[in-house]
């Protein structure tokens, strides 16, 4: 509540807090009166407004709430009283403002991204991985695989073009010019055959949002089979997948769905394939090469406080698989991309098909982590005997520097790390040097294969690999790996083993 005087200067507002005061004023002043010491009072009234106005009164224009004042405490002026505008009305009519500049910034984002999913956008993605391999042998290893060679290769040189539209619509075409699946060589007679070939990596469509099928894909890329194949090269802890890559299906042609539970605890995959390999996709056959794959995963925990820093991992992969060749061949190099097979089952014949089994299980607890995977291979013969051949690995990593591994809750795969700190190391102001050393893991596999079982002599496989990781930010990163292959050949031979060191310098976009 506010009142009006009129004088010393012009209008002016007191607050109502000061009425109790003025109050009290007037009541010792009825009874300077009633002494008879009028003059008295009147100097003091005088001294009362005169301190009123000096000690912080607002001045203003008009007089709110003019109906509910006293008329006692209203000091007479020529002019009508006029609303005053107080700092809540203020307040309201700058929201009013922001909130109509909010829809109108809000209604031109919304015609923008209309626009936008009225056509099919373009992103361009890439990859380079420039390794270096260092082969150690023993005069036995010289004898038994012949002599490796040291290699220098791009592992990896990809271009990618991706995007999505109409709401609903993605789409995708990888090419790796660096590939080298088609280079075959004889370490023995220093034969090389075959000529590097360009691959059709991921080449689909999909389709968002599809009833009970959730999203759809279409065209060529991994089959849904296996946490570490699944998994990205860019993302995974070690250079190479372990050995038992070796029985896995890769990427095929076919049509699959995909389906994550609305709390992203579990997701579901299974889909048709026809086996084709990852060469420029063509095929012309009348035998089959046709599969079902399909893949299930499971959270009993995942910590939503830290975003995943603690969680417990649980998938299981199955296969059938109709083969288009009754010839088959199972081949291993231990554990790197170059150099020799280190076990082989040759040709075996007369299969008609076979299963893959896999279960997974992943354990990340902040810097700390525990893969592993196992799956066996039963192949049918007809009138043969069947062979089952079994793989497994385990491998654990810890961070230095405190990160943790990233979980994708809707596929049910580790992505990429992000450090705490990047790399960086710049000269201050004042001369002294500063440094970020981003993220440092230390890393350790052991994975096992075995081809040996109803008649077919593959060998088998033991690798011990060590790893160190220097994640320089979330898209560059150096890796040093060290395998110690232990090799049992079949039919009794020597045992051999086979040392490598490897380096990779990696950079995505």
């Amino acid at each position: 509540m506010f009142y009006e005087a009129e004088g010393f200067g012009g209008p002016y507002l007191g607050r109502f807090h000061r009425l109790p005061r003025l109050i009290a004023v007037l009541r010792l002043g009825d009874r300077f009166m009633a002494r008879g010491i009028w003059p008295l009072w009147t100097a003091a009234v005088k001294v009362v407004l005169l301190a009123a106005m000096t000690s912080g009164l607002v001045h203003a224009q008009g007089l709110p709430n003019y109906q509910y004042m006293d008329p006692a405490y209203l000091v007479a002026t020529e002019k009508s009283p006029q609303p005053v505008q107080t700092h809540d009305d203020a307040l309201a009519q700058r929201v009013a403002e922001l909130e109509k500049a909010l829809g109108t910034l809000q209604a031109k984002e919304e015609a923008a991204a209309k626009k936008a999913a009225s056509k099919m956008s373009v992103n361009v993605s890439g990859r380079i991985l420039l390794d270096s391999v260092f082969f150690g042998q023993s005069d036995g290893s010289i004898a038994r695989f012949g002599d490796a060679d040291d290699t220098t290769q791009f592992r990896q040189a990809r271009l990618a073009v991706s995007g999505e539209g109409f709401d609903i619509f993605t789409y995708k075409l990888e090419v790796d010019f660096a590939s080298r699946d088609k280079l075959e060589v004889d370490f023995a007679s220093r034969d090389r055959n075959g000529d590097q070939q360009t691959n059709f990596k991921d080449a689909y469509l999909g389709i968002k949002d599809l009833p009970w099928l959730g999203y759809v894909q279409i065209g060529h890329f991994k089959e849904p089979f296996g946490l570490e194949l699944l998994t990205s090269v860019r993302n995974l802890t070690f250079m190479e997948r372990a050995n038992l890559e070796a029985i896995l299906p890769g990427r095929n042609v076919g049509i699959a769905a995909y389906q994550v539970s609305e709390n992203e605890r579990m997701t579901f995959a299974f889909g048709g394939f026809r086996t084709i390999g990852e060469g420029p996709p063509y095929i012309a056959d009348d035998d089959g090469g046709y599969s079902f794959t399909a893949r299930v995963t499971y959270l009993p925990w995942y910590d939503e406080a830290t975003q995943g820093r603690g969680l417990l991992h649980l998938g299981l992969g199955y296969s059938f698989r109709d083969v288009d060749d009754p010839s088959q061949r199972i081949r291993v190099r231990p554990e790197v991309n170059v150099g020799p097979y280190v076990i082989n089952t040759g040709f075996f014949g007369d299969v008609e098909n076979y299963q893959l089994l896999g279960p997974e299980i992943a354990f990340l607890y902040g810097p700390f982590s525990v893969q592993s995977e196992y799956v066996v291979a039963f192949y049918n013969r007809g009138g043969a005997d069947d062979p089952a051949f079994h793989g497994a690995y385990v491998q654990t990593s810890y961070f230095l520097t405190g990160e943790n591994r990233v979980y994708d809750r809707k596929k049910g795969v580790f992505e990429r790390v992000k450090p705490f700190e990047n790399f960086f190391r710049v000269r201050t102001c004042d001369g002294n040097v500063e440094t970020g050393w981003g993220a440092w893991e230390l890393a350790y596999r052991y994975s096992w294969l075995d081809l040996d079982d109803a008649g077919v002599w593959g060998g088998t496989t033991a690798d011990h690999t060590f790893g160190i990781n220097w994640y320089w930010n979330p898209y560059m990163r150096m890796m040093f790996n060290y395998v110690h292959a232990q090799v049992s050949p079949p039919n009794n031979q020597p045992n051999a083993d086979l040392n490598v060191f490897q380096v990779r310098a990696q950079v995505d976009f």
